[in-house]
């Protein structure tokens, strides 16, 4: 079933995404890496963040496990689902793997790479252009 109403849904995905604590936890994940944030010890700064990002991936996953193929199409265009999946795959596995913390991000991120097959998606084939919807700060 689709999502009823895409535009709440691509609006909260996006505020989910600039939200002050996302944006700083990406931060620290450009300079110091997803598996370097997942080593640090379980009551720091670098493990929450990482928690952090993951955790609002998993829940982006969740939302838009909904989208029609037609809402699907539009969000993978202005959401880097595989950059990111890229960026905390190495979190993800170094924290207890994909069944643990990240399952539905991990569809989602299959999903898109079926979509970066078509035609339609070759443009976003590349990291540059995936980076262009970062939304990084």
């Amino acid at each position: 079933m689709p999502v009823k109403d895409y535009e709440a849904f691509a609006t909260t995905v996006t505020q989910l995404r600039l939200n002050p604590p996302y944006q700083t936890a990406e931060a620290i994940r450009r300079r110091s890496g997803a598996a370097a944030m997942a080593a640090a010890g379980a009551d720091t700064e670098d493990r929450a963040a990482v928690l952090l990002l993951i955790g609002t991936w998993e829940r982006i996953s969740i939302m838009a496990a909904s989208l029609s193929s037609g809402q699907q199409a539009t969000f993978f265009r202005c959401t880097p689902v595989k950059l990111m999946w890229d960026a905390l795959a190495p979190a993800i596995d170094a924290l207890g793997g994909v069944k643990a913390f990240a399952p539905e991000f991990h569809r989602l991120s299959g999903r898109y790479e079926s979509w970066l097959k078509t035609d339609a998606a070759k443009e976003f084939r590349s990291v540059e252009r995936q980076t262009v919807c970062a939304l990084f700060g």
